[in-house]
């Protein structure tokens, strides 16, 4: 009996081995065959991974250090925060302004954006990490109220609305400056690509090739640079690079001369703060660069580019690293500006040494909120440590800080002529001493004839 269980046993095994490598559902009284078939849908179930997935919901570890720095105040954009409650009053808006978008031109109407918008809703929903539950037509309505309710937005602040036309919500500009900060958070965001297209069916006249500065690009840059967000407006980079409104964001401020390829003799670095690389005799400059990332160590001086500190600058900041985090984990320049900047700045007294040199123009506070805005990120945000982009720099610096002749010279210097007295006092004392000197050596000449 036993040999026959065994042969049983043996030819049961055999079965199932068919049906797990064929993906045939094996129908029997073995128990784990439910689990098997759960496990088996769940997996069929899954969705395809897309390149184009740059939309992401911010980790709650991260989201908990400062919640208002990710999350929309006044306006929902996209799918991650649509229905929400504190957003509806904006909603009762938005089909206002897609009238107001359709009117512009009578080559679009609301059946053309409506068909186009169906055609891009695949590629529009790879854009996001999040699968949304909104069906094909509450997604397209979604798509298309969002978008034209932004580019509305933005034509109308450019070039003035229609004469007789209302602003109505948005005449406040309080609520105009919230709005811009909802729509550089990373998970309020729409593709590019969509707005572009829609911008283009209702303004075919302008935004051919031969008017390039009247693309939709150049006029999301012109908008981010009205409040200060992107400081040079030249365009170096096509709409085709361009993911979103925080990408954009991100390539407007790349530096001029990119990262090599990534190395492991890239390692990350830390520096000195402020006050010793002061006392070691660098001194503090606001670069000519209007590129963030382009910091210059040149002799004696480390030159930064300035940074405006306003409401705008930690959300802004704080989602350019959350996408670098998760889209750019090996270029990852803002990450490593940030951890640079909190290199440099341990104490509010560091940062009193950028905001004194003009590389700071604070608005946010006193130099304690400066100094917290920088020391809190590091916690937050992963480095990639073997393609550290100011790691040329750091090692100069350190090496500069290393040589004690730097330091007792910028101590003598600090000393003995860091003031006008100071030096004339220095200067009297050294003459006396000379002529002391002198003196003396006549008295002994002297006393020898």
């Amino acid at each position: 009996m036993e040999r026959g269980d065994n042969t049983r046993r043996a030819s049961h095994e055999i079965e199932r081995e068919d049906y797990v490598s064929t993906g045939d559902i094996y129908i029997d009284d073995d128990p784990d065959i439910p689990l098997f078939n759960s496990i088996r849908e769940m997996i069929d179930d899954l969705p395809p991974i897309s390149n184009d997935c740059c939309i992401f919901r911010v980790p709650k570890r991260i989201r908990e250090t400062n919640e208002k720095a990710y999350t929309p105040q006044v306006v929902s954009i996209g799918p991650l925060h649509h229905g929400e409650e504190h957003l509806q009053e904006m909603e009762r808006h938005k089909p206002r302004y897609l009238q107001s978008f359709l009117n512009h031109t009578d080559r679009v109407n609301l059946e053309s954006c409506i068909r186009v918008v169906k055609e891009w809703e695949e590629r529009s929903r790879s854009y996001y990490e999040e699968s949304s539950e909104l069906d094909s037509d509450e997604f397209v309505k979604m798509i298309l109220l969002d978008s034209s309710f932004i580019i509305e937005v933005m034509w109308r602040f450019l070039f003035n609305h229609t004469p007789g036309e209302s602003m109505d919500y948005l005449d406040r500009q309080i609520r105009i400056n919230d709005l811009c900060n909802d729509v550089i958070l990373i998970e309020n965001q729409l593709p590019f690509f969509v707005l572009e297209g829609l911008f283009n069916l209702a303004f075919p006249a302008i935004s051919v090739s031969t008017q390039p500065e009247y693309s939709f690009l150049m006029l999301s840059i012109i908008y981010f640079a009205f409040f200060g967000i992107v400081r040079d407006i030249k365009q170096s980079f096509s709409s085709r690079e361009v993911k979103h409104f925080v990408d954009l964001l991100r390539l407007c401020h790349l530096p001029s001369s990119l990262r090599s390829a990534p190395s492991n003799s890239v390692n990350y670095v830390p520096i000195r703060n402020a006050r010793t690389l002061r006392d070691a005799g660098i001194k503090f400059k606001k670069g000519p660069s209007n590129c963030l990332l382009d910091i210059r160590h040149v002799m004696t001086r480390l030159e930064i580019p300035q940074l405006i500190l306003s409401n705008w600058t930690e959300p802004l900041l704080r989602n350019l690293t959350v996408l670098e985090q998760f889209y750019y984990p090996y270029d990852s320049y803002f990450i490593d500006y940030i951890h640079f900047m909190d290199s440099l700045i341990d104490t509010a007294k560091d940062a009193d040494i950028l905001i004194q040199s003009g590389i700071f123009e604070n608005y946010i506070g006193d130099s304690t909120t400066v100094a917290a805005l920088f020391n809190n990120f590091p916690n937050e945000v992963s480095l990639w440590g073997p393609n550290y982009y100011f790691c040329g720099i750091s090692e100069k610096l350190n090496q500069y800080c290393s040589d004690r002749s730097n330091k007792w010279k910028m101590t003598f210097k600090r000393d003995y002529f860091s003031t006008p007295w100071r030096s004339a006092s220095t200067s009297a004392a050294v003459i006396l001493i000379g002529l002391t000197i002198i003196q003396t050596i006549c008295s002994i000449l002297s006393s020898m004839q």
